[in-house]
Formats: C-alpha cells, sequence, structure tokens
C-alpha cells in the first residue's frame, strides 16, 4: 500500500476521535475529526487552537515556552500546512 493509501486509512480511522493537528508556524489545532479529503485537507470540530509563544525567562538566559488557548469552533486546516496529527 502506497504512503498515501496509509495515511488515509489512518484518517479514515480517526474520523470522531480527539486529535492533536501540529501545524506550520508553531500552531497546533485541538478536536474531532469530521472528513478529510485526498490533498489531506482536514475539518476539525469543536476546535481548539494552541499558539506556542516562547518567552525568556528573567533568572537566567533560559527560553520558557508558554501557550495560548482559544476555541474556535469547526475548523478547515489545508494539508500543506500539517506537520503532524496524533490521536488523543
Amino acid at each position: 500500500m502506497s504512503e498515501e493509501g496509509i495515511a488515509s486509512q489512518l484518517l479514515q480511522e480517526s474520523i470522531g476521535k480527539n486529535v492533536l493537528v501540529k501545524l506550520k508556524g508553531r500552531r497546533s489545532v485541538r478536536g474531532k475529526i469530521k472528513g478529510f479529503d485526498k490533498q489531506m485537507n482536514i475539518v476539525i470540530t469543536e476546535a481548539t487552537e494552541i499558539i506556542e509563544q516562547q518567552g525568556n525567562n528573567n533568572n537566567n538566559s533560559e527560553k520558557k515556552e508558554q501557550e495560548q488557548e482559544s476555541q474556535v469552533g469547526d475548523v478547515l486546516i489545508r494539508g500543506d500546512n500539517v506537520i503532524t496529527i496524533a490521536v488523543l
């Protein structure tokens, strides 16, 4: 089976399940997969957008990761922006 066939099969099995989709640009979306197409564009319902923000810790020069979350409802994610998809 081709890589596209495996990815399509895994997405099909994940419909209705909660997923975390990591996107380009330090963003992620958490929600339920409603559907997808052959370009791997994905529709997510009950979505929460997570934006990773880098900050400096004033006590030392280590960088500290912070996250900002916001409810966005239903979203359509273009497949070329997806880095990874994890079933939660």
